[in-house]
């Protein structure tokens, strides 16, 4: 048995209540059982607002770094 496939049931099953009345098909895309979904388009970040969102990312790394560190001096000093 593969673990990709739901189990279905046999032919000779009853159906339930509500089956048959509206075909569903396999996928919402209607393509076939095992074929790959498109790969969706990704505009990619170039020139200067790559730049812009590399420096917020660093100036952030440094707040967070700066006022861990600040705070880690105030309890020591409080402590001592």
């Amino acid at each position: 048995m593969n673990t990709t496939t739901p189990l279905r049931p046999q032919a000779d099953a009853t159906p339930r209540k509500g089956d048959g009345l509206a075909p569903h098909p396999e996928r919402p895309d209607g393509l076939p059982r095992g074929s790959r979904f498109p790969a969706p388009h990704v505009e990619k970040l170039r020139g200067a607002r790559l730049l812009a969102v590399w420096t917020g990312l660093a100036a952030g790394a440094w707040a967070v770094a700066v006022g861990a560190g600040y705070g880690l001096y105030v309890i020591v000093q409080s402590v001592l």
